[in-house]
C-alpha cells in the first residue's frame, strides 16, 4: 500500500525499522507566533500558516520520519471552549495541509486527535456516542487534508481512547489508525489517570485490531522504557514511546523540564532496546531532541 507521496505507507516502514516522530508541537508554536498558552493553537492554522509550517519543517530536517498535525485540540468538545467548535473541520483539515506541504518524499503525516478535556458518564456528562461523533468529524477534516495515518494521543481514559478510535475509523478511508496514552507510574505500576492498567489497555487495543499503540506525555524517557519492557512482555503489536523531558516546573513566567537533553538521551538506548517501535518526544522536547535521537538510532537499531 502505497501513501499519498506514491511511497511506502507507514505500516511498512514500522516493519522495516524504527520509526522516529517528531517532538512538541504546542510550545513550538507558542514561540513563533508569540501566542499565549490560553490561546486555541489551531487557529494559528488559519492565522499565521508559516509559523505551523516552519515547525514542521524543523523536525523533518532533523530527522522526524514524521510530523503530527496541529489539531491536538482539534475536537468540536475542546474548541467549545474558544468558541470555535463550528469550524472544527476546516481548522483540521487546515492543518493536515501546512504539515502535507512541507512533507519530503518517504515521511508522513500524522493527523493528530487529542482528548476532548470532558469525562464521559457516570463521571462527566458525555455519551460515547457524542464522543464518538465528534471524534470522525475531527478525523474526516484530517483526512480531507491529506494526512496519511490518524494518531489519537494523550488519552487519560481507555474509553474515550476507544470513542476516537471507533470515530476516526468512520471516516478513515483505509488510512491506518494508532492510540496513544497517558500514564502514571506509580507503586501498583503504570495506570491512566481513570485507573487503566496496561494490560487491559493492550487487550483493549489488541480487540480493535491497532496496528501500533503506546504511551505519551506524562513520563521521562527513563521511566518510559519501563513501561515499553513491562508493556512489550504483553503484547506483540509495535510500540509507540514519546516521552516528556521530564516534570514541568513553573519559574517565573516559564515552563522548565525536569529532564535535561543529556539525560533524556542517555534513556533512548534502553527505550530502544526494551521493544519501542515508534519513538518521538512529547512536552518539554524540541527538533534538538529529535536531531540528537535521529543520531542515536542507526548505531542501536543496526
Amino acid at each position: 500500500m502505497m501513501n499519498s507521496t506514491g511511497s511506502e505507507d507507514i505500516l511498512d516502514l514500522i516493519r522495516r525499522r524504527v520509526v522516529l516522530l517528531d517532538g512538541a508541537l504546542g510550545t513550538e508554536l507558542m514561540k513563533r507566533s508569540a501566542s499565549s498558552p490560553g490561546f486555541c493553537l489551531e487557529l494559528i492554522n488559519l492565522e499565521n500558516p508559516e509559523a505551523v509550517r516552519s515547525v514542521h519543517r524543523d523536525y523533518f530536517d532533523a530527522g522526524a520520519d514524521v510530523v503530527t498535525t496541529n489539531s491536538f485540540g482539534g475536537s468540536p468538545l475542546k474548541l467549545a471552549a474558544a468558541g470555535w467548535s463550528g469550524r472544527c473541520r476546516e481548522l483540521n483539515a487546515a492543518a493536515a495541509r501546512l504539515a502535507v506541504t512541507v512533507r519530503p518524499s518517504g515521511c508522513f503525516v500524522a493527523g493528530d486527535i487529542g482528548p476532548t478535556g470532558k469525562f464521559l458518564l457516570p463521571q462527566g456528562e458525555h455519551t460515547e456516542a457524542e464522543f464518538e461523533e465528534g471524534f470522525a468529524l475531527q478525523a474526516e477534516g484530517l483526512v480531507e487534508g491529506g494526512a496519511d495515518f490518524l494518531l489519537i494521543e494523550t488519552m487519560f481514559d481507555l474509553r474515550e481512547a476507544l470513542c476516537a478510535v471507533r470515530g476516526a475509523r468512520r471516516v478513515a478511508a483505509g488510512r491506518p489508525v494508532f492510540a496513544c496514552l497517558t500514564f502514571n507510574r506509580t507503586k501498583r505500576g503504570f495506570f491512566t489517570l481513570m485507573g487503566d492498567g496496561l494490560e487491559k489497555c493492550a487487550r483493549a487495543f489488541e480487540a480493535e485490531g491497532l496496528p501500533a499503540f503506546g504511551a505519551n506525555c506524562s513520563l521521562g524517557s527513563g521511566d518510559m522504557a519501563d513501561l515499553v519492557a513491562e508493556w512489550k512482555t504483553l503484547t506483540s503489536t509495535p510500540l509507540i514511546a514519546q516521552s516528556n523531558a521530564g516534570r514541568p516546573e513553573i519559574s517565573g513566567d516559564r515552563v522548565i523540564y525536569s529532564q535535561g537533553l543529556d539525560n533524556y538521551l542517555s534513556e533512548i538506548p534502553r527505550l530502544l532496546r526494551n521493544g519501542a517501535a515508534l519513538i518521538g518526544g512529547c512536552c518539554g522536547t524540541s527538533p534538538e531532541y529529535i536531531r540528537r535521537m535521529a543520531a542515536l538510532l542507526p548505531a542501536v537499531d543496526g
